[in-house]
């Protein structure tokens, strides 16, 4: 791939996801029997990344991947999906990372993540690919390598033209001088009520969407120009900090089997909508017509629509008329 390619770049990480399907959650020091055992590929950046691709853009992945089974399965089935896996880095030492699963009969989901290699992820491996963050159109990073890469990541990022987006999940606490080189945050209503305390910030007296305009005019004040609040079957909340205005934008009405990976799914359109030239409301809403498919399957990646399921669905809908 040149750099004159249009391309999205999505740095973080691969995960190998072990889902238990049943009834409901086991109370602490409880078995739960009768469950439906899947594997599936998954982890925030490679699901992301397969979001992208899948919505017709050119995608690169860059990660930290252990040299056993389940990282080749991995590197193999992401670039089956035609994702650019040239960047990828092989970790001889460190297992590839691994997510246990639990998901209910209303599709909710309970994940506990053991990242192994995604972890070990550093910044002299991301400056040794600084042309390729510099040239890429949309940027989009988690939180599931270390912060100090992070860092180094937008540092890069900042002398090109991407997009440069934080999904800041699973989330610590962020550097203020990281935050003000992200252009667009996009957290979910937990994260942003935890970001917001975690800056300093007062507790808002405000309620349901409200408060979340509050906590992102706050947040939005360190001089990144858009937070978008997911909010599951509720759709979402873009806050426009430049112009200090506010959209909700609804998500179709679904019955969700597999929640898991729906906000991978929104934020992964999202970038390579934003990297075709589409305004931020129109990748917005595309994105949430996404999730909204997604969420109608069972597995992480394996639940991403293409481009053309998105099309359709938006042409049947008459929410965004």
């Amino acid at each position: 791939m040149t750099n004159e390619a249009e391309y999205v770049l999505i740095i973080g990480s691969s995960n190998m996801d072990l889902n238990i399907y049943s009834k409901r959650f086991p109370n602490p020091g409880e078995t739960v029997t009768g469950g439906e055992f899947k594997q599936y590929l998954g982890g925030k950046g490679a699901n992301q990344a397969v979001a992208s691709v899948r919505s017709g853009v050119n995608t690169i992945f860059i990660g930290k991947i252990g040299m056993d089974s389940f990282g080749d399965q991995m590197v193999s089935q992401l670039n089956e999906e035609g994702i650019n896996m040239e960047y990828v880095i092989r970790d001889p030492q460190e297992p590839s990372g691994v997510a246990f699963i639990l998901i209910d009969e209303n599709g909710e989901n309970m994940i506990s993540v053991a990242p192994g290699a995604n972890f070990r992820l550093n910044p002299n491996e991301i400056r040794s690919n600084a042309e390729i963050i510099k040239n890429a159109n949309s940027i989009v990073v988690q939180m599931e390598i270390p912060i100090e890469t992070i860092q180094e990541i937008f540092t890069i990022a900042s002398k090109g033209k991407a997009f440069k987006i934080l999904n800041p999940a699973p989330l610590k606490t962020i550097p203020l001088e990281l935050l003000k080189m992200v252009d667009i945050i996009i957290p979910n209503e937990v994260e942003i009520y935890k970001l917001h305390s975690l800056l300093g910030f007062q507790e808002s007296t405000e309620e349901g969407n409200l408060k979340i305009v509050q906590a992102s005019k706050d947040i939005s004040s360190l001089g990144i120009h858009y937070i978008i609040t997911t909010l599951g079957n509720k759709g979402c909340l873009i806050f426009d900090g430049e112009k200090d205005e506010f959209l909700e934008i609804p998500t179709p009405k679904v019955k969700a089997i597999d929640t898991v990976g729906a906000g991978d799914c929104f934020i992964g359109v999202l970038a390579s909508m934003l990297s075709k030239g589409e305004s931020i409301l129109n990748a917005v809403k595309l994105a949430t017509i996404a999730a909204s498919i997604a969420v109608t399957k069972k597995g992480a990646q394996a639940s991403m629509p293409y481009f053309n399921e998105i099309q359709r669905k938006l042409k049947n809908l008459k929410l965004y008329d």
